[in-house]
């Protein structure tokens, strides 16, 4: 006659567990936690994606966070899980949008979240171009001493003037890119400091893309003028590409005539709106620009990261 074994009796709360912990009580969190707020849900891990909801649990938030264990990539290095595909292998940019007047709310957000670099940098870049000018000029009217009043001698080659043109030529492009760096920064949502505009990625080959470019417009001046218009909106991204993605001087060129062609509509957009931002900025007895700059490289670097797919956080979420 076989015995029926004797039902199993349900887990006692009140009596410890085998390894001597004691379970939860009804509605409490485990030890080491706290409740979230009431009508509040947790924070997803990791930062906040600007203008998008918290992800769900069990789901990735916008733009891939490393395994745990592993730290995540330096700025300016390729994501992770190995470097950035070759634009021929991209998704086509055209499928993409971006509006120019969220860049720009987005940019005065960026730039009060770190106002004092942003101002100081700013101002760097309009006294080292005041200077510069000031330099050339004065070179150029010592040369032509009695023959200022002459046109033709007012264009003619000075090799002094010329020279001084270059070097300031070349310390204002650097500048340019440190704010264009510390941009790409703030919509990764980190926090400036001064030195992060010393910081710029791939250097190198956004200074050879800027030689290609300078190249490529004076031919399209020669010719009418027009094309040279065309080169400078077309390529309106290209040092976006070579210091986020680090594309070689050629690859960052070609990508961004890309990326404005399949959306030429909101680069010009973005265009007629940061001329308007600079002239505001310049009639506020000019210190205005000191604002105006900032936003338009701000603005530039939201819309690319958006019609790139690119990662935009809250700027002094990280």
């Amino acid at each position: 006659m076989t015995q029926t074994p004797p039902p199993e009796r349900p887990e006692d709360p009140l009596v410890p567990s085998p390894s001597g912990e004691q379970p939860p009580a009804y509605g409490q969190q485990p030890y080491g936690q706290q409740p979230p707020a009431y009508g509040q849900q947790p924070p997803a891990y990791g930062q906040q994606p600007y203008g998008q909801q918290p992800a769900a649990y069990g789901q990735q938030p916008y733009g891939e966070r490393p395994p745990y264990g592993q730290q995540p990539p330096a700025y300016g290095q390729p994501a992770y899980g190995g470097p950035p595909a070759a634009p021929q292998a991209q998704e086509a940019y055209g499928q993409r949008t971006a509006s120019v007047g969220e860049a720009f709310r987005y940019a005065w957000q960026g730039f009060k979240a770190n106002a004092g670099p942003w101002i100081v940098a700013a101002l760097v870049l309009l006294v080292v171009g005041g200077i510069g000018s000031s330099i050339e000029q004065t070179i150029r009217n010592q040369n032509l001493g009695t023959n200022r009043l002459d046109p033709t001698a007012t264009f003619a080659f000075d090799p002094a003037a010329s020279a001084v043109n270059l070097l300031f030529t070349i310390i204002n492009f650097a500048i340019t890119a440190g704010l264009v760096s510390a941009a790409l920064r703030t919509v990764d949502g980190r926090r400036l400091e001064l030195g992060d505009f010393f910081r710029v990625p791939n250097f190198l080959q956004a200074l050879l893309a800027a030689v290609l470019m300078a190249i490529l417009t004076a031919v399209g001046f020669v010719l009418l003028i027009i094309p040279g218009l065309i080169v400078l909106v077309l390529g309106m991204f290209y040092l976006q590409f070579a210091i986020d993605r680090r594309f070689s001087a050629v690859d960052a060129i070609r990508s961004s005539f890309r990326l404005v062609k399949d959306n030429l509509g909101t680069a010009l957009l973005l265009i007629l709106a940061s001329m308007g931002v600079a002239i505001l900025g310049a009639i506020a007895l000019g210190v205005g620009l000191l604002v105006a700059i900032p936003m338009i490289t701000i603005a530039t670097v939201f819309v690319y990261r958006r019609l790139t797919g690119g990662p935009v956080m809250v700027p002094g979420s990280a």
